[in-house]
This record gives C-alpha cells, sequence and structure tokens, in this order.
C-alpha cells in the first residue's frame, strides 16, 4: 500500500516507519529536517522535505507520493520555540485541516488520525469507550485543548470522499516519551516535584510505543472507519502507578497536594489529569481490528524502562 506519513520521526513514529516498511508499504515521509530524511532512508522510507503549515508544497508532496492512504501522526509536545500545548492544539486544527485537503485534492481514499483517549468526560464512573462524548464542557483551559482534540476527530472522519479512522491512544511510555527514565517525569518524581494530587484519583490508561506503533499497522490492514481505543489492559489511578514509578526509581515517596492549591500552581488540564480523568476500554479495538497489546500491563512495562534507568535516551518531549 502506498501511505503518505506526517509525523514519522517522533516518539510513535520511529517505532511506526520500519514496522510500515518491513510490513511491504512504500512509505513517503514528511519531514523539516535534512537529519531525519537520512535517517528516515536509512530505514526504507522514502522522507519529502515540506512542512505542513506550506499548504501548497503539502498539496504537490502528496499528490507526488501517488498514496492511497495518509496517517496524521503530528504533535508538538516536544517543540522548543514554544508552547507545546498551543502548538499542538494548532497542529490538531490546522495541520490536520491542510493534510485532508492535500490528500481529498489527490484522490486519497483514506485518512487516519492520532487523537488521545484522556479527555473524555469524567463525569460517570468506569471506563470510558468510544461513545463516551469530550470533555467540551470542561474548564476553559481544559476546553480549548479538548476543542483541538474534537476539531480533529471531526476533520478526520468526515472528510468527503474519505474513509476516516481515529485512534485514541492512551498516555504513551518508553523511550522519547515523558516517562522516558530520562524525560520530564521520572526527573520530577526523582526531584520530589510530581505530587499527589487531591486523592490522586485520575485513571491513566497506558500504551507502550511498540503497541501503539502495532494497533496503527493494525487499523491500516483493517479499512474499519471509525474511533478506537489504543489503550493497555490495565488503567490505573495516579494513587498507585506514581508511589510504584517513585520506588522503581529510587526515589521519595511523592508529596500530596491538595487539589485546589495545585489547580492554582500547575492549572486545570493537569489537575483534571492527575485527579478526575477515567481509564479507557481498548475491548472495541481487539475486537475490530484483531489487535491486542503485546504489554498488557504498565507495571511491566516500567520495570523494564526504570530498572534499566542508567541507559542512555534520546531527548523527550513533554506529553
Amino acid at each position: 500500500m502506498r501511505v503518505f506519513l506526517a509525523g514519522g520521526t517522533g516518539a510513535i513514529g520511529r517505532h511506526l516507519v520500519p514496522l510500515l516498511v518491513a510490513a511491504g508499504h512504500r512509505v513517503v515521509v514528511l519531514t523539516r529536517s535534512s537529519d531525519s530524511a537520512a535517517a528516515l532512508a536509512s530505514v526504507g522510507a522514502a522522507p519529502v522535505m515540506g512542512d505542513v503549515y506550506d499548504q501548497a508544497r503539502l498539496a504537490r508532496l502528496v499528490a507526488e507520493s501517488e498514496a492511497e492512504v495518509v496517517i496524521q501522526q503530528l504533535t508538538a509536545f516536544g517543540t522548543k520555540t514554544g508552547d507545546p500545548y498551543a502548538e499542538t492544539m494548532r497542529v490538531r486544527v490546522d495541520g490536520t485541516r491542510h493534510l485532508v485537503a492535500a490528500a481529498r485534492a489527490a484522490g486519497v481514499r483514506r485518512f487516519i488520525a492520532q487523537s488521545i483517549s484522556f479527555v473524555c468526560s469524567p463525569l460517570g464512573t468506569g471506563l470510558t469507550d468510544e461513545e463516551t462524548p469530550l470533555y467540551l464542557d470542561g474548564p476553559a483551559s481544559v476546553r480549548a485543548f479538548v476543542e483541538s482534540v474534537a476539531s480533529l476527530e471531526r476533520q478526520a472522519l468526515h472528510a468527503k470522499g474519505m474513509s476516516g479512522t481515529v485512534l485514541r491512544y492512551g498516555w504513551f511510555y518508553g523511550p522519547g516519551t515523558s516517562w522516558d527514565a530520562n524525560g520530564f517525569i521520572p526527573c520530577a518524581i526523582r526531584d520530589g516535584t510530581y505530587p499527589l494530587v487531591g486523592s490522586g484519583a485520575g485513571t491513566y490508561s497506558f500504551i507502550d510505543l511498540r503497541d501503539a506503533a502495532a494497533a496503527t499497522i493494525q487499523a491500516l490492514a483493517h479499512d474499519t472507519p471509525g474511533i478506537y481505543n489504543i489503550v493497555d489492559d490495565s488503567p490505573v489511578p495516579l494513587n498507585e502507578w506514581l508511589p510504584f514509578a517513585a520506588r522503581l526509581l529510587g526515589a521519595p515517596p511523592p508529596n500530596r497536594e491538595d487539589a485546589a492549591a495545585a489547580r492554582e500552581r500547575i492549572g486545570d488540564i493537569r489537575v483534571y489529569y492527575m485527579n478526575e480523568q477515567r481509564g479507557a476500554s481498548n475491548a472495541k479495538a481487539k475486537r475490530a481490528l484483531d489487535w491486542k497489546p503485546a504489554h498488557p500491563s504498565w507495571r511491566a512495562g516500567f520495570e523494564a524502562l526504570y530498572l534499566n534507568r542508567l541507559s542512555p535516551s534520546p531527548p523527550a518531549p513533554r506529553r
């Protein structure tokens, strides 16, 4: 299959591109960096230099790729030149719009987009599923971020003439993520600056990067439009995974912080993550995509990641 991929050099892209190539797909990857282009070429992809915000060039590149499928895996959490949240909201809204337009103009028949599973409504009990509404009625700062996710999903699912698939990944862990052994979160845990907020009831659904990439390959193989949660089998509250990670890292037990004080210090969205979010069910993806995580529990994944914490890791974008 001919695939045009935007976002092939990020945390998931570094796992996804080799899998696409190994599966026999012809993979054209959009990149802005000559160094990244060389790395992509070395694993069998065809890099093209461009920017998702340069609409004319993007349209030309997608058309020249003769792609049957466009995959949107772009975020900007690793940016060093702006606000990661603001830049990621921009790429989800404007970047997706430009990719969809380029894909439609080129006659692409399928569009697959990266979304996230952890911005669904916290109201209710149990795990969220693909029918759970997004948290569009939250505090203003949360709502702005969730609206960018909703925009991405609408554009991917309702692009005229194309079949749309949205993959709502859980919290990525592994090299190159915030949970990398040398990443933002373990560093904060070691420093004692990553607290248990409120009761720590926010429930995280994690996903190993390798499983996220494998699920994307399955979504490509199964032309089944719709939304799919790509998460592991073991949703876990902050008050369980954070002390466990601290022990693995040889860090002190996490401090506790009142939710109201934390809201003033770190903002609504992080308090939502830490004390309010619900975990997600992966039942639909298992059933429809014939997929299951090879790493079903974050617990074993964290042990593998942190007990080898002295090994070098690539820079970790924040997520």
